[in-house]
């Protein structure tokens, strides 16, 4: 009992001790604190005024030098970043000129865009030995090569060459925020089948040559479309030896349509046809609404 109590009185001995020094050094520690704030005050605004003074009076050329060189180097960056993003122009193949007869031509070129992000809005003409066509609007979407083609086009003269102009190029960033997956969105809204292509050979009306091509179109997408057009291309290999163009009023999802499209004129034979659906997936215009069906809540007759 009695060394608890001894403990007791060793543990406020000390706590008195040290209240007694706090209260009599408690003046000089505050006096010792304040000029310690100060030093170190009186270090940084030091440390500052010598940096303004070695930059605006003593190193001012060598400072202005580094600055200039910091502003060329980023805009280099800048530039090789921005060069890296933009679109890479549109190639264009040389243009072929079909005679179909009666002074009257089809002109036909492929256009290629190389780019994975990017599709284009494009106006265009081709250019002709006594004329030209009249400017047209087209596009292009990413990673295409398009058939683009004028047909009937009427010369006086014997038409053997022909040149495609691109008189104005819009670009348009593929927003991958909406589309992650370009390829997927596009097979999405493309996976139109073309199935059994035959072309049947010149039938002799009076005077008029006439060959047909027919085609079944497929639509397996889940999208309905207005006026969905396509390129039919008469191949020998891989070589094109005649062109047309053709649409329907609508194709909906699900639904086949038999398509049978006619060439006046004279045709070459060809044992290869290639139908190409020609639709511009960014434009919202060619999109039927979606209808909902009618549903019927179960939950009505089991009583729920």
């Amino acid at each position: 009992m009695n060394e608890i109590l001894l403990e007791e009185e060793k543990e406020g001995a000390n706590k008195y001790r040290f209240s007694l020094w706090w209260v009599e050094h408690r003046a000089v520690l505050k006096k010792i604190g304040i000029r310690s704030f100060m030093v170190v005050d009186a270090l940084i605004l030091l440390f500052v005024f010598w940096n303004l003074i070695d930059a605006f009076a003593i190193r001012y050329d060598k400072e202005q030098q580094a600055v200039s060189e910091v502003a060329v180097l980023n805009q280099e960056d800048l530039h090789a970043y921005t060069v890296s993003r933009v679109a890479n122009a549109l190639s264009v193949a040389d243009t072929q000129v079909f005679s179909t007869g009666n002074s009257q031509y089809d002109l036909y070129t492929e256009v290629d865009n190389t780019n994975e992000d990017w599709w284009a809005e494009f106006n265009y003409k081709f250019v002709y030995d006594g004329g030209e066509t009249k400017e047209v609007t087209g596009f292009i979407l990413p990673s295409q090569k398009k058939s683009v083609a004028e047909l009937a086009v009427q010369s006086d003269s014997v038409l053997q060459m022909a040149q495609f102009q691109l008189i104005a190029v819009s670009w348009h960033r593929v927003d991958h925020h909406l589309i992650s997956d370009y390829k997927k969105w596009s097979f999405d809204r493309l996976n139109i089948e073309i199935k059994s292509p035959t072309f049947l050979q010149d039938t002799q009306i009076k005077d008029t040559t006439i060959s047909r091509t027919t085609f079944t179109v497929v639509n397996h997408t889940a999208y309905s479309y207005f006026h969905p057009t396509f390129i039919v291309l008469l191949k020998r290999g891989s070589t094109v030896i005649g062109v047309n163009r053709t649409g329907l009023q609508s194709l909906d999802s699900g639904e086949a349509q038999d398509v049978a499209l006619s060439w006046f004129g004279t045709v070459p034979g060809s044992a290869q046809v290639e139908v190409v659906p020609d639709m511009n997936l960014f434009d919202r215009n060619i999109y039927k609404a979606l209808v909902g069906a009618p549903s019927i809540d179960t939950r009505a007759s089991e009583g729920l």
